[in-house]
């Protein structure tokens, strides 16, 4: 146990104040026994002497009585009164004896060598005195001393126990406080509080600062998993401005482009350029703990200007894999962020793209219900179609990767689970369903502020992102 330690300041302070009440008390103790003994010799000393006085005269030239008490303590008879003292067997001071020789009633407390006698002498009947003598050095004695010693002793180490025990009482849920907050600082934290600082005997005070940092753990533990989740969604959605870029960098630099398409692919370089800057902005929100996700600025959206960039960005990579990519057009305006729109239509061509064979095509398309305040996108592939059990999980990251690894082409397992995590951020639902060509996924998004889901709701296969 360390001194340093509050534990170990906790022991030593109840220690050393055990130790001091130990003492003292044995101190007092010690002289009240003392005391009371002798006030207890004192009173059986005259009483015996007080039986002798009154019994009949003897002939005090000889006389000598010895009582022995139950405690083997002897009694000494005398007498005295009479100008001279008889049958003393105790040596007393020649100032006593001669006291003792005239006063018929005497009670004194002497020493004589290494000895303490008490003196008790009463009248007696023929004339004269009774003298009673004990030796009482026995309450100083190291018998005496010894076992009040010993009882100090049991008295400290009972001391020492409690102070241990108490210091351990009353530590305990500092010491899972402690632990807390190592867990912190080491990131390796669980959400449940340690079950020994849990327990009921908590002091109010320590049991706030244990529920502090219980919600400070748990809010930083979610706090951390909604940054890891930006990241990996963030650092995926990279990907597809540079594949654009790079596509179309390497065409223009091995002649592929025609003069007249030229301006085409410079826009579409420099739209894919806007994009991986506001995911840099992303980046620098994220640093600057300004957010947890992507930042959501909804307004009036034209739709088929997001659809049409789409096409665009991913029309290369379509060619590259002899798919063919494209939107119907659409007069549908949307109330959403076109930035994160875009984001969530990516996700869903890259994934199209991927399980559509060769010759098959991807197509976009939209549609509205008058008065219904919403407008469906509609992502549709020539891909192998998803099961009933697929289309219940299709949107929890990794399961159809983990499920048709080395079966299909899979990606990440990160495009579609962040789709529909944005799609309800923009506060509308996403769902697929399988077709008689493939699957389809459909997003619905309102039109209006007021239109729609309410942004943060939970379709069903989002929960688990």
């Amino acid at each position: 146990m360390r001194p340093r330690s509050l534990t170990g300041r906790v022991v030593l302070t109840t220690v050393a104040v055990a130790l001091v009440a130990v003492f003292a008390v044995a101190l007092v103790g010690f002289r009240l026994v003392r005391q009371e003994s002798v006030a207890q010799t004192r009173l059986v000393l005259r009483t015996s002497a007080e039986a002798v006085a009154v019994s009949p005269e003897h002939d005090r030239a000889g006389f000598a009585a010895r009582i022995e008490r139950r405690s083997h303590q002897r009694i000494d008879i005398a007498f005295g009164g009479t100008g001279t003292v008889t049958g003393l067997d105790a040596s007393l001071p020649s100032a006593l004896e001669a006291r003792l020789a005239s006063d018929r009633q005497v009670a004194s407390r002497t020493v004589a060598g290494s000895h303490t006698l008490l003196v008790q002498a009463v009248p007696a009947r023929g004339g004269g005195s009774v003298i009673a003598v004990e030796d009482v050095s026995v309450l100083h004695g190291d018998q005496v001393v010894w076992r009040i010693g010993a009882a100090t002793a049991i008295g400290v180490g009972v001391a020492v126990g409690l102070g241990i025990a108490l210091a351990r009482f009353i530590t305990r849920p500092l010491r899972g406080i402690a632990a807390t907050a190592n867990r912190l600082r080491a990131r390796g934290r669980t959400p449940q509080a340690d079950s020994e600082a849990a327990s009921g005997a908590d002091l109010d005070e320590i049991g706030e600062i244990r529920d502090a940092l219980d919600a400070l753990d748990t809010a930083l533990e979610h706090s951390e998993g909604r940054q890891r989740e930006f990241l990996l969604s963030i650092s995926h959605e990279f990907r597809t401005p540079l594949a654009a870029i790079r596509g179309y960098a390497d065409a223009l630099s091995d002649g592929l482009v025609d003069t007249a398409d030229v301006p085409r692919v410079g826009g579409v370089l420099a739209s894919e350029t806007l994009r991986l800057d506001a995911f840099v902005q992303d980046l620098l929100a994220l640093a600057r703990l300004e957010a947890e996700d992507f930042p959501i600025q909804s307004g009036p959206v034209a739709v088929q200007s997001v659809l049409a960039e789409v096409v665009s960005a991913w029309a290369g990579r379509a060619a590259t894999i002899g798919v063919t990519i494209s939107a119907a057009p659409s007069d549908e305006v949307g109330y959403t962020d076109p930035l994160r729109l875009r984001q969530v239509l990516d996700g869903l061509v890259e994934n199209a793209l991927r399980v559509s064979p060769r010759g098959g095509s991807v197509e976009i398309r939209t549609a509205g219900a008058p008065g219904s305040g919403t407008i469906d996108i509609m992502v549709g592939d020539d891909g192998p179609g998803l099961s009933e059990d697929d289309l219940e999980r299709v949107f929890i990251r990794g399961a159809l990767r983990d499920r048709y690894r080395g079966e299909r082409p899979v990606g990440t397992g990160l495009g579609l689970s962040i789709a529909a995590r944005l799609v309800v951020r923009l506060g509308g639902t996403i769902r697929a369903a399988s077709t008689e060509r493939g699957t389809t996924f459909v997003v619905r998004l309102p039109t209006a502020p007021d239109a729609g889901l309410r942004a943060g709701t939970t379709p069903r296969d989002a929960r688990h992102q």
